[in-house]
């Protein structure tokens, strides 16, 4: 299985001598060094985000109907017009990344109304425990709440 490639991030000089320097004492790579040094030092609210994103939400497939029209009641119609372009973007990283792939999608190519609308739409759904297939789909309906067209 490919491992998934992330945005690649930079850290000072230093900070990389010392994990190099690190990764060198312990016989790990730096990759696995600096991703452990990284959950270590997340908080548990983070931690507990990307598990959460990353359950077997996917596998409940006894999401009721009643249920996801209460999450779209919650959800409401909102007045931003977003582009069709990112919704579509924002439609694939959920399949192919579920929650955690959508939020970081809108949080890097979103000005700020929009994202804070979408963050909202997805948290919603992700709080709800709404399928990602489920999410695509009031994503994609998107369109006719805004402004009930």
């Amino acid at each position: 299985m490919p491992s998934v490639k992330y945005t690649r991030i930079e850290i000072t000089q230093e900070a990389y001598m010392a994990l190099e320097a690190e990764a060198i004492l312990q016989g790990k790579t730096l990759k696995k060094l600096a991703s452990e040094m990284i959950l270590k030092g997340a908080s548990k609210k983070a931690l507990n985000f990307v598990q959460e994103s990353t359950v077997s939400i996917e596998a409940n497939l006894n999401f009721s109907r009643d249920k996801l029209s209460r999450v779209i009641n919650d959800i409401g119609t909102t007045k931003i017009n977003i582009d069709e372009g990112v919704m579509e973007n924002v439609q694939k990283s959920l399949v192919d990344e579920g929650y955690q792939g959508a939020m970081l999608y809108v949080a890097q190519h979103m000005a700020s109304m929009q994202r804070d609308e979408l963050f909202r739409i997805l948290t919603t759904c992700q709080l709800n425990r709404v399928p990602s297939a489920m999410a695509v789909d009031i994503i994609k309906s998107l369109k006719r709440m805004q402004g009930g067209k």
